[in-house]
C-alpha cells in the first residue's frame, strides 16, 4: 500500500467516529454495486445491534494501526513499528509531496500508538 492509500485509510478511520459515510463498513454482498437487498440490510443491522458499542475514537486508533479493536499494547507496538518501517518519511525523501504525506501519516500513527499506550497503563 503506498503512502497516499494509507493516508486515505487513516482519514477514513478518523471519519468513522463522526458518522460520515466514508467510515461506514460496506454491507455484505454489495461490493461495487452501491445497492443492498432488504434482507442484507436487516442482517447487517441485527449484527450491529448484537455487538457491543465501541468508542469511535479508540476504534479510529486501532484502525489506523490496522489491528482489531481491543488488541493489547504489545500488538499495537508491533503494528506501529512495522508501519513506521514501511511509511517512514526518510523512505520517501526523493519526492517532497510524498515526504510531507509520510510525515503526516507517521504523526497520526505515532499519536494512535501513544494514546493506546496511555490508556492501557
Amino acid at each position: 500500500m503506498d503512502v497516499f492509500s494509507r493516508l486515505y485509510h487513516i482519514l477514513r478511520a478518523r471519519s468513522a467516529g463522526d458518522g460520515d459515510e466514508l467510515g461506514e463498513p460496506p454491507v455484505a454482498g454489495t461490493a461495487g454495486t452501491g445497492r443492498s437487498t432488504w434482507s442484507e440490510s436487516k442482517q447487517a443491522q441485527s449484527e450491529q445491534n448484537a455487538t457491543p458499542r465501541q468508542d469511535p475514537v479508540l476504534a479510529g486508533y486501532y484502525a489506523n494501526l490496522e489491528i482489531p479493536y481491543g488488541s493489547d499494547i504489545s500488538t499495537a507496538k508491533e503494528a506501529w513499528k512495522n508501519m513506521m518501517k514501511q511509511y517512514h518519511p526518510d523512505l520517501h525523501s526523493s519526492d517532497p509531496k510524498q515526504r510531507k504525506v509520510a510525515n503526516e501519516l507517521c504523526a497520526e500513527l505515532t499519536r494512535a500508538y501513544q494514546e493506546l499506550a496511555r490508556l492501557s497503563g
